[in-house]
């Protein structure tokens, strides 16, 4: 069985390649744009975090898994220390492209957020984690770590998707044509499916559906307490017109 997380950083590599939207950088425009206006970091498809959320939050922010050049830059035009985790070379390519040409520090790791963060104990301030977390197949010990490495008083936002989506076949979601059957049992494992037969894609690599208990009961779990949360869709998605698919969360760590 090969591992999916090597398997699922070469996909974004790939994705990176063929400028997916969750890989284009900031251009300079943007950037200068950041720096002049309210800061406007997106989690989820199509909604902003609330401003209220970066109210107190210290100025030492990691981005997990969250490459690309596209959070990390908006941060850091508007002073915050940024630090990127991400397992996807090309991401952090990208991440440091923006940095060289904007001309601020900024370090950018290849880790597996599956394992211990290479970070010491109460490193950051703030953690900014847009969806990615579909694609780890175990959350707890990410929860767990994203805990250690904030400082008391922290703030932790997350982005994730709603595991309803994993219960129906691409094709009827992207085609409102076709109708929308319940096709799998939640939650989805993409290994345990590849395991069993099933086609591996780089159109959408090995993903995995995360009950509720196991995002927002994770994170409690690891000590954090839930501030506030907001629900998001995507376009073109047929389901999208009976429900949510995405959600964000805002976890403090007293």
């Amino acid at each position: 069985m090969r591992d999916y997380v090597a398997y699922n950083s070469q996909m974004w590599d790939a994705w990176n390649e063929e400028r997916n939207p969750w890989t284009r950088p900031l251009t300079t425009e943007q950037f200068q744009r950041a720096k002049e206006g309210p800061i406007e970091i997106i989690l989820t498809p199509m909604k902003t975090v609330p401003l209220s959320w970066f109210s107190g939050a210290g100025r030492d922010v990691l981005g997990l898994a969250s490459g690309g050049g596209q959070q990390g830059p908006v941060m850091a035009a508007r002073g915050y220390r940024v630090a990127i985790l991400d397992n996807a070379m090309r991401q952090l390519q990208s991440e440091r492209m923006v940095a060289e040409r904007e001309r601020y520090p900024m370090l950018a790791l290849q880790a597996d957020m599956t394992q211990p963060f290479p970070f010491k104990d109460e490193s950051f301030d703030l953690i900014i984690h847009p969806v990615a977390n579909c694609y780890i197949e175990d959350l707890q010990p990410t929860w767990n770590e994203c805990y250690r490495v904030l400082r008391h008083g922290g703030f932790m936002m997350a982005g994730w998707a709603n595991p309803i989506i994993y219960m129906f076949d691409d094709g009827a979601l992207e085609n409102r044509d076709v109708p929308l059957v319940a096709r799998h049992k939640l939650p989805y494992n993409g290994r345990k499916e590849v395991e069993k037969g099933a086609e591996l894609s780089q159109d959408t690599g090995y993903q995995f559906s995360h009950t509720w208990e196991a995002q927002i009961g994770g994170q409690l779990k690891a000590g954090f307490l839930l501030k506030d949360f907001y629900e998001d869709t995507e376009p073109d998605n047929h389901l999208g017109d009976y429900t949510s698919l995405y959600a964000a969360s805002l976890a403090v760590k007293l």
